[in-house]
């Protein structure tokens, strides 16, 4: 289960996204899917070169089963995806809006993680869980 938390709440984060978007927008168009899936590859991209050259990407050891529950509490990443998506809609249109909303969501989504996971982590370290 603790396998499928992150490819879960990331679906969630960008299927709500999307989903502001097209309710201020309506449906995208091709060219427009296509822009959000080079905007969250792109963005998933950046942030793995980023985290590859600073940390390991597999942890030495299995997190704290208190860790990995709190971790996966992803409904603070897909709000704030989701409220970037609308100021987006509102100010942008056709595949940039759609490319921005790609990359703002896998922005957020994976640095809000990165920083609730070490957030845990860290408590459970120092003992203040």
């Amino acid at each position: 289960m603790s396998a499928s938390a992150a490819p879960y709440g990331y679906t969630l984060a960008l299927w709500t996204a999307t989903a502001i978007t097209s309710s201020e927008r309506g449906a995208p168009e091709a060219p427009e899917v296509l822009a959000l899936l080079a905007g969250a590859t792109l963005a998933f991209v950046a942030l793995a070169a980023v985290a590859h050259g600073g940390t390991r990407m597999v942890p030495d050891r299995s997190a704290p089963a208190a860790t990995r529950i709190w971790a996966a509490f992803h409904l603070p990443m897909a709000a704030c995806a989701a409220l970037l998506s609308l100021l987006l809609a509102r100010c942008s249109t056709g595949p940039l809006l759609w490319g921005l909303v790609g990359t703002t969501t896998t922005t957020v989504y994976l640095l809000g993680v990165s920083a609730q996971f070490q957030c845990f982590s860290a408590r459970r370290v120092t003992g203040k869980s």
